[in-house]
């Protein structure tokens, strides 16, 4: 299995890549006179982690092609695109984990450090390679699909693996992370993918051979009002795996445009006028506004699945 920390790139800097003269135009493609690839990748690995990052990785955009439909592959929003660099950073610090009040982490802006990165780093490769770079976009530009996946990215860029929790992709060294990706006509070295799944962790396949259940499933179980429900098979790999998506998203996105959508009907269809009031200045209200604006209610409301679950564990704990 690879290690997160080694995509990092972070003890192996790298040597100072050739950068573009100035004024020169943007190359569109992989029609670089010099071969410094892998130069790139070891300056943008290390930019990358100056900029937040905790893990880096890099995917070639044809492995989006046996995943995805057209429409939905790095070139359909980056013509040229050869190459998507994707970062994880952290959470919830170690003492956010331990707050006695579990609802706190809903309003600290936990998943905000990721797109600080990726933002710096897509105008780094620009100025510093002179290929092309975008952001990938996470929300939906039309209708309510997104037109890319950071969690597939995080996978194909061998960062890590889906689990049993909500189908969320842990990292084999922090467990859960954010994720966020930059697309770029640049050609990169590939990182490979992980060939051992994170989850289950060895002591979750020990917790399912005594009690018929991981941790997570214990603390979200489907058939008692919860998520989460699946099987581990002999060889101690995820054999079947279920996730109430929507019973999740109505306790766990609480705060955010769809629900600001709802609350704003209820309060144009109430006939009452000191209801509406009411409901108008209540703290309710107040976040889903504020979740609308993308403030800290961005993030989820319920960690559950994850306080549990023993990968990454090691790093909730300070040095």
């Amino acid at each position: 299995m690879a290690d997160a920390g080694e995509a990092l790139g972070t003890d192996n800097p790298g040597t100072d890549a050739p950068k573009p003269s100035d004024g020169a135009p943007l190359k569109v493609g992989a029609d670089d006179p010099i071969d410094s690839g892998q130069a790139y990748a070891e300056q943008i690995k290390a930019a990358a982690a100056g900029f937040g990052a905790d893990v880096v990785g890099i995917a070639p955009a044809e492995r989006w092609d046996d995943f995805v439909p057209e429409g939905y592959r790095p070139y359909d929003l980056l013509p040229g695109a050869k190459s998507v660099i994707v970062v994880g950073t952290r959470g919830p610090t170690a003492g956010a984990w331990r707050s006695p009040n579990p609802r706190v982490m809903e309003v600290l802006g936990l998943d905000f450090a990721n797109d600080r990165a990726i933002a710096a780093l897509t105008g780094w490769v620009e100025t510093e390679t002179g290929h092309l770079a975008i952001q990938a976009p996470g929300l939906p530009v039309a209708g309510h699909q997104p037109p890319f996946s950071y969690m597939l990215a995080a996978v194909l860029a061998g960062l890590g693996t889906r689990s049993f929790a909500a189908n969320i992709v842990l990292n084999p060294r922090y467990g859960l992370l954010y994720y966020s990706a930059c697309i770029t006509t640049l050609v990169l070295p590939a990182d490979p993918m992980l060939e051992q799944d994170v989850c289950p962790a060895p002591m979750c396949v020990q917790t399912y051979k005594h009690i018929g259940r991981t941790p997570c499933m214990a603390a979200c179980p489907a058939d008692g009002g919860g998520c989460l429900d699946g099987t581990i098979g002999a060889d101690g790999r995820i054999e079947e795996v279920y996730y109430d998506r929507e019973r999740c998203v109505s306790r766990a996105m609480n705060f955010g445009p769809v629900t600001f959508q709802k609350v704003l009907v209820d309060l144009a269809t109430e006939e009452d006028p000191e209801v509406r009031r009411a409901k108008a200045q209540s703290d309710f209200f107040s976040r889903s506004c504020s979740g609308v604006a993308f403030y800290k209610e961005s993030v989820a409301q319920c960690f559950e699945c994850m306080r549990v679950c023993p990968v990454g564990r090691q790093e909730r704990k300070l040095k």
